[in-house]
């Protein structure tokens, strides 16, 4: 079984994207499949996204390092009633 994804992208990337992978052989579904794969091996994104965040988001992030407006919670159950409460 082979499952579908539908996904707006930017025509102009899709086309650049497209250029390179053929370039190499690769077909754009073979591209995502590799992509999805290595996520699930690496448990994570496998790169590091280059685009520098904007300037509050930057902020965000180095107050969520330092706990900054971060909050816990005492367990699993707590967090999700406090989820569903919003």
């Amino acid at each position: 079984m082979h499952g579908k994804i539908q996904q707006r992208i930017d025509p102009q990337l899709l086309k650049e994207v497209e250029a390179i992978l053929k370039a190499q052989g690769i077909k754009l579904s073979q591209a995502i499949n590799m992509f999805f794969t290595e996520i699930k091996r690496k448990r994570s994104i496998p790169f590091t996204p280059s685009e520098v965040p904007n300037e509050e988001l930057a902020k965000n992030l180095a107050e969520a390092e330092k706990g900054i407006g971060v909050k816990t919670y005492k367990n699993e159950k707590v967090l999700f009633d406090s989820l569903e409460k919003l």
